[in-house]
């Protein structure tokens, strides 16, 4: 059975097979754990045990000891009948001696030696025939016992953060040797020898002394990753080439100023890191290399950006002399990291903005005062350092994560971004028919600032002149009217209404264009109206006076009406005011009698459509509650966002709401 903690242990010491006393706080090893029989797995990592009793020789069943992350400087003679052992994990200790007897565990497979004192290993460990597994990096050896070359099944050997200076031959007789970390040691050379370890899958060289490579690397035919970094290569000799499984290869701050044509046709290479040499250029059948996903090629000496695989994901191009990136850029598609900063770029190429993967970017230490235009196109950019300040990085980045939501078409992100995150200031500068298509889109906050910008301050009209005759009028997006109804109408008054976008129109009815529709807007018109002007002329044109001027009698009435519990009543009011025209005076009734569910909603917001403004018609449209559930400061609140800048009376649907559900006294007690 496996116990987790001393007591339960010592109740079924007889039971007891493993024991896992992992941080437990132990200074020594308890006694009891060597009364326990079929002990075969324990665990005691992670405490200030400093000594190992002579008492730890009765395991003999044991197999699995860990005592890593502990104080022990020593083992006793009696720790080497541990016979049954395959699994000894000794590592973040204070060992400096290892015995001799460390030959008598033949069993071991695993031995985990690192990040101790030792100074050397005895040759003893050689005759660990089953050794599998060796780690004794973070160590002062000065050497690799050329015994370990005995050893036939060693596939995994650690050995760096030590002083080794050379290799012996011997070393290299490992046939079985899957990985070799010789990292962070002072290694000058490699013996030709190397070429022998054909199983070798992994090679970490780092940060040692290395001027050259032998021929013989490209023998190491299962070789998937070779770590290179921080050594003093001048150059790599042509049989790397021949590495046919390599995919990582790791030459950053070396002394490379170019690199040999067949070193860059490795098939499977999908990460080179090329980081602080003095590269001024890349073979160009690097760019052949279809599998290559990252290249870093930062702080060489590159004027231009090379020629490169077409589906990289990362490149980090940073501390180079580039000033300009080619337009071949765009072709990048993959891409989904580039970082490109303290170079010499001003700008950004056009079609930057089609790298429709890119998440993150980095530009800082570029002379780049104001943010790229293309940046507004890169819709995943989730990162971007650099340009411009901070501020103006957030605001893009936000509109961005919005546009992600929206699904906002790449030519309409300027316009977007315009009003979201700049007030409209721009919006001048943007073509009529751009902004049209821009209120389509479905995000309100964009809608009502380009319509009322397109009706008021640019091309619109308040009214049509006169009695419009042969005028033709467009309908653009929900109007509130029956088209087939307003054809006849306009056609009694000498008007022609259009069904299709591709006639020119006079005049363009501007309605509330939502995103479901995929209203068409017209190539050639004349100018835009608002609802609230159309619907004023057509009250003129056809004589409904109520529309235009309506006595305080008449108001009283209808509103008596719309709000009648006899249904008769307010389906009556509802059609007096289709055909005599809805007064100013009543919009805040009908959008009480369309918000509160009286008679035909339908109508009731046609009839809003028809007449309200565009602030009016922005606010139309809130989730806000005015009945139900709804707190008195809540209502108060929810009354003041429905009649913020438009026509809405506040102090009318308090009133209502007083009067038909006894709410809204608050607000009247403190605004009117």
């Amino acid at each position: 059975m496996r116990a987790y903690n001393l007591s339960t242990a010592i109740t079924h010491r007889e039971e007891v097979t493993e024991l896992y006393l992992h941080n437990c706080g132990l200074e020594h090893i308890p006694p009891a754990v060597f009364g326990m029989p079929r002990l075969w797995k324990l665990d005691l990592s992670a405490n200030q045990i400093r000594e190992l009793p002579a008492q730890i020789g009765q395991l003999r069943q044991l197999r699995s000891l860990a005592l890593h992350f502990n104080q022990i400087g020593t083992l006793p003679p009696e720790f080497f009948r541990l016979e049954q052992l395959t699994e000894l994990n000794l590592a973040q200790n204070q060992i400096q001696i290892l015995s001799p007897a460390i030959g008598k565990l033949k069993r071991l497979q695993q031995l985990r030696l690192n990040n101790n004192e030792l100074a050397e290993l005895p040759a003893e460990i050689g005759q660990l025939q089953g050794l599998r597994h060796l780690e004794v990096q973070h160590n002062h050896l000065r050497r690799i016992p050329p015994q370990l070359g005995r050893l036939p099944a060693l596939r995994l050997l650690r050995a760096g953060h030590n002083q080794i200076s050379r290799l012996s031959g011997q070393l290299f007789g490992i046939a079985t040797l899957d990985l070799l970390d010789l990292s962070h040691n002072r290694i000058g050379k490699l013996s030709e020898k190397i070429g022998q370890l054909q199983q070798l899958t992994e090679l970490n060289l780092r940060s040692n002394r290395l001027r050259e490579l032998p021929e013989t690397m490209g023998k190491l035919f299962m070789l998937r990753r070779l770590l290179l970094g921080s050594n003093k290569l001048n150059q790599l000799p042509d049989t790397v080439g021949k590495l046919q499984w390599l995919a990582v290869l790791s030459l950053e701050k070396n002394h490379l100023t170019s690199l040999p044509e067949k070193a860059a046709q490795c098939p499977r290479l999908q990460n080179l890191a090329l980081a602080h040499n003095q590269l001024r250029e890349l073979p160009a059948s690097l760019a052949q290399l279809e599998s290559l996903q990252w290249l870093d090629i930062s702080y060489n000496a590159f004027e231009s950006l090379p020629l490169l695989p077409p589906r990289l994901e990362k490149l980090n191009i940073t501390g180079n002399r580039i000033s300009q990136l080619p337009d071949r850029i765009q072709q990048m598609h993959y891409l989904k990291v580039l970082e490109a900063g303290k170079n010499g770029m001003e700008n950004l190429p056009e079609g930057f903005g089609q790298l429709y993967k890119l998440e993150k970017l980095s530009l800082a230490g570029n002379p780049m005062p104001y943010l790229p235009q293309p940046l507004f196109f890169l819709p995943q950019l989730e990162i971007l350092d650099g340009p411009a300040d901070a501020k103006a990085r957030k605001k893009l980045l936000r509109f961005l994560k919005r546009c992600r939501s929206r699904e906002v078409p790449g030519r309409l992100r300027l316009v977007v971004y315009d009003i979201m995150e700049e007030d409209g200031h721009r919006l001048s500068e943007f073509p009529t028919l751009l902004l049209l298509e821009a209120i389509g889109i479905g995000m309100s906050e964009a809608a009502y600032p380009i319509r009322r910008h397109l009706l008021y301050e640019r091309s619109g009209q308040r009214e049509i002149p006169g009695d419009g005759n042969k005028a033709s009028v467009y309908l653009l997006g929900e109007t509130g009217f029956d088209f087939q109804e307003l054809k006849e109408q306009l056609s009694s008054l000498g008007l022609r209404l259009l069904e299709s976008p591709e006639e020119p129109a006079d005049y363009i009815v501007l309605g509330r264009v939502l995103h479901a529709l995929h209203a068409t807007i017209p190539h050639t018109f004349g100018s835009l109206i608002s609802r609230p002007a159309f619907t004023a002329f057509l009250n003129r044109q056809l004589g409904r006076k109520l529309g235009q001027e309506a006595w305080p009698a008449q108001l009283d009435n209808l509103r008596h009406m719309l709000f009648s519990p006899d249904r008769a009543n307010r389906k009556l009011a509802l059609q007096l005011l289709k055909s005599s025209g809805v007064p100013r005076a009543l919009l805040t009734d009908l959008f009480l009698a369309w918000k509160l569910g009286y008679e035909d909603q339908s109508t009731l917001e046609s009839l809003l459509l028809q007449n309200v403004s565009e602030e009016a018609l922005r606010t139309m449209y809130y989730p806000l509650g005015l009945t139900g559930r709804t707190s008195e400061a809540t209502l108060t609140t929810n009354i003041i966002k429905y009649t913020e800048d438009n026509e809405f009376d506040a102090r009318r649907i308090a009133i209502f709401l007083n009067e038909s559900y006894g709410s809204g006294h608050l607000y009247l007690r403190n605004f009117i």
